[in-house]
């Protein structure tokens, strides 16, 4: 009956964990919330077709375009950086809000309202349905409609334009932007119709958008041999389109606009909130902005924050191009013109006209979510300025006020001084696009709660079938039960979950002893930077086997020798025929890791001598890997028919070289760097097989632990930028969805996997001393135990 009842618990548990986090997730993972047409909805653009200083207009996205990029030293835009010391185009750096994703920025460009993280997910499923934007409103649909009803919406680039709005463009062609490992033949995909498009004169907008660098990044890294060639290689596109701009008549009133999506990383990953990954290059191009700017300094010297020139927030984007090019603004855009433009149009004052539009168009937006009336009576507590008000909206009706003001001196002047206009609608365009924009915390917290709730009754029903077994006091059980009261209490402080700690364990022994597994976990924690964080120690170890790429590629062919030794034990087929076997494999999968590394990251291979590199490259690596592939499965038939076969079989022998072929696998998803943590993942599981004696709940806890310290030594992280889609595609052509999720998957988690795999090794060991005569079991231990039955017993080594 006490069996029965642990199952049901058990099974009770088991079903509230995915269910409470399915729950948890619906709360925190939401799409915007709806927002409500204002009641004036501005048509007007405020600038006549005649004093818009652009008719049409050439958008050109570049797919992780940081602004060091483009405007640093080192850089290769040297062409783009010409146009901005003369003049002939205007930086700034677009900040852009968290999540950095593709999917969630071509909205926030298009539309200028913010997003959440729900992106994530359409983002990864890739799906039409699911991201169709229908009767959204965006620049791209007002332009459609407003400007030149004859002329065509033309696009070039990554099919997500064409999921999100299929009904805008009427000449297109999309290419796939989830193949990650091309990161040239995309491109070319794109570039091919462009000296065509120049030529014509029956478009309006030309949308392009270029996946190579953002491809290239998630491979090599934003410092990979190959970054500036690619650079160059997007350079010359914007010469090639600036000197049409110049040169063909039809293209004089073109606006060019070169910007990213998002930046990235230090490890060419994007989805979070660090500086280098809302950081993305925006310039605006055109022989005539030499009117308003003689040029500035470019390039100029990087700095950690990649802020360059002036910061304007990604939404802005939507305004300008709406003032600049004559048509009327999205109802529900957050975006606000920036003033430096207002010198551009034909008409003096035409640009601050616009400007005041803008703020009424983000004035009526802001009365959809607030009570106008009492914001105003609010206001009435504010000090001159504006300053010292006790609510946001009290702040922004003050502001309004202030707007209001200035403009009736305006006018009463016939337009002698803007300036002080100008700056009235900069400080309340800014106040109600602080308010406005979309917390990160967008959370249903009815949902959440129950998602907690149910976690928190999966685990009583679990603590419950363990004291059903009256092994409550089981150093492991107590274990387990403190590290899950230490951590959960960490999940509500924001920055230890962001830089989340580690963890190490140690058994009494000698303390010289003791201290091996301490030490290798030390070393493995340092191995990646995790978060944002830096540590010194971690800087170290990167430049020092960065620096000698030699010693890099000794530890890590010493990792596949180690595994041939290993898999050559236990395939049962014989020494000889066993080693040739492994070693043969263990190989081909070396060879294969130095073929990917050449192609993806150059630069750790110098020392390779040239037609070496080269015979590399002539390697068939999708191909390799099958041959691979198949290589592994025929010694995991092996070892199920030696199992079958085998009256001499042990079933720890056949699980060891199971799971030899597993770590083998493992290896080949990871990144070069990450090899060499194989062998010291090895050390810790060979010092707990040999030097410490743990109960089954012991091990399981001390798996558990390391399992998810080595997420973090291998470069993961609780922010959705650490997650590496590269190895996602190795063997796979194409974009199978399901094949690359899963081997993203085990790419990403390849430390918690290994241990997982280490764990069912050291309770088979475990398992064995439970079924060994006691004369046996005590063969070279000191001091030790091990449970039996539930109960601990202590021997003494007893001499021969």
């Amino acid at each position: 009956m006490v069996r029965f009842r642990q199952k049901v618990l058990l099974l009770a548990a088991n079903l509230l964990v995915p269910i409470g986090a399915l729950i948890f997730m619906t709360g925190y993972f939401r799409g915007r919330p709806s927002t409500p047409t204002p009641a004036e909805v501005i048509t007007d653009p405020g600038v006549t077709a005649d004093s818009a200083p652009f008719n049409k207009v050439v958008f050109m996205v570049i797919d992780a375009l940081r602004s060091d990029f483009v405007y640093a030293e080192n850089s290769g835009f040297t062409f783009t950086q010409e146009l901005i010391s003369s003049g002939a185009a205007v930086p700034f750096t677009a900040r852009a809000a968290s999540p950095t994703l593709t999917m969630s920025r071509i909205k926030a460009m298009t539309q200028g309202t913010s997003q959440t993280f729900l992106d994530l997910w359409l983002n990864i499923a890739n799906s039409p349905n699911a991201a169709r934007q229908n009767n959204v409103d965006t620049w791209l649909s007002r332009l459609k409609t407003e400007k030149d009803p004859d002329k065509k919406m033309v696009y070039y680039g990554t099919k997500t334009w064409l999921m999100l709005y299929p009904e805008i463009f009427d000449r297109h062609d999309g290419v796939d932007s989830y193949y990650v490992p091309d990161f040239t033949i995309v491109d070319q995909n794109i570039t091919r119709h462009i000296p065509g498009e120049l030529e014509k004169d029956d478009w309006k907008a030309l949308v392009m958008h270029f996946p190579g660098l953002d491809h290239l990044a998630h491979q090599g890294g934003p410092y990979s041999a190959h970054m500036l060639p690619k650079q160059k290689q997007l350079d010359g596109v914007v010469q090639q389109i600036y000197n049409a701009i110049e040169q063909q008549p039809h293209m004089q009133d073109t606006l060019f606009i070169l910007t990213g999506d998002h930046g990235m990383n230090e490890k060419g990953n994007h989805g979070g909130s660090a500086p280098g990954e809302i950081a993305s290059a925006l310039t605006f191009i055109s022989p005539k902005f030499r009117a308003i700017s003689k040029g500035l300094e470019c390039p100029v010297k990087a700095t950690g924050n990649y802020e360059y020139y002036s910061v304007i927030e990604q939404v802005d984007i939507v305004p300008i191009l709406s003032g600049l090019l004559g048509f009327s603004i999205p109802v529900n855009s957050l975006g606000m013109f920036v003033s430096d433009f207002v010198g551009l149009f034909r008409a003096p004052d035409d640009g601050v006209h616009f400007m005041l539009r803008n703020a009424r168009q983000m004035l009526n937006l802001f009365k959809t979510k607030a009570d106008f009336g009492s914001a105003v009576e609010e206001s009435s507590v504010c000090h001159t300025n504006c300053l010292g008000c006790l609510t946001d909206r009290g702040e922004i009706a003050c502001l309004w006020g202030k707007v209001t003001r200035a403009n009736d001196e305006w006018e009463k002047s016939e337009g002698t001084s803007s300036q002080e206009l100008i700056k009235a609608i900069d400080d309340f365009s800014c106040a109600v696009q602080r308010s406005l924009s979309i917390p990160l915390n967008n959370l249903h917290t009815t949902r959440l709660l129950i998602g907690i709730a149910s976690l928190v009754v999966a685990m009583l029903f679990l603590l419950i079938g363990i004291s059903l077994s009256h092994i409550l006091m089981d150093s492991g059980v107590l274990g387990f039960g403190l590290l899950v009261s230490l951590h959960a209490a960490t999940m509500f402080v924001s920055k230890l979950v962001e830089e989340e700690h580690h963890f190490c364990i140690s058994r009494n022994q000698p303390w010289v002893w003791a201290a091996i597994p301490a030490v290798l976990q030390y070393l493995t924690q340092c191995w990646n930077q995790s978060g944002d964080t830096t540590y010194p120690m971690v800087d170290l170890i990167h430049n020092f086997l960065f620096d000698y790429p030699l010693l890099l590629w000794v530890l890590a062919l010493a990792a596949y020798a180690l595994s041939a030794n290993s898999l050559s034990k236990n395939l049962g087929m014989g020494t000889v025929v066993s080693r040739v076997i492994s070693s043969v494999l263990c190989i081909m999968a070396a060879v294969f890791k130095l073929c990917v590394t050449q192609r993806d990251n150059p630069e750790l291979l110098i020392f390779m001598p040239q037609w070496l590199k080269i015979a590399m490259t002539e390697v068939d690596q999708t191909q390799l890997l099958r041959i691979i592939w198949m290589y592994m499965f025929g010694c995991a038939i092996c070892l199920v028919a030696q199992l079958k076969l085998s009256a001499q079989a042990k079933n720890r022998d056949v699980m060891t070289g199971a799971l030899e072929l597993a770590n083998l696998y493992l290896m080949l998803q990871s990144r070069p760097k990450n090899l060499a943590l194989y062998p010291i993942f090895d050390l810790q599981l060979q010092w707990f097989l040999h030097s410490a004696s743990l109960t089954s709940s012991e091990i399981s806890l001390t798996s558990l632990v390391l399992a998810q310290s080595s997420f973090y030594a291998v470069g993961g992280s609780n922010s959705v930028a650490s997650l590496d889609i590269t190895n996602g595609f190795n063997g796979i052509q194409g974009y199978n969805v399901t094949a690359v999720f899963l081997q993203t998957v085990l790419s990403n988690w390849v430390g918690p996997v290994w241990w997982t795999l280490g764990g069912l090794r050291l309770l088979l060991a475990w398992l064995e001393t439970q079924n060994v005569p006691d004369s046996r079991r005590t063969n070279g231990y000191q001091n030790g135990s091990i449970a039996a039955n539930g109960k601990r017993h202590t021997w003494q080594q007893v001499s021969s």
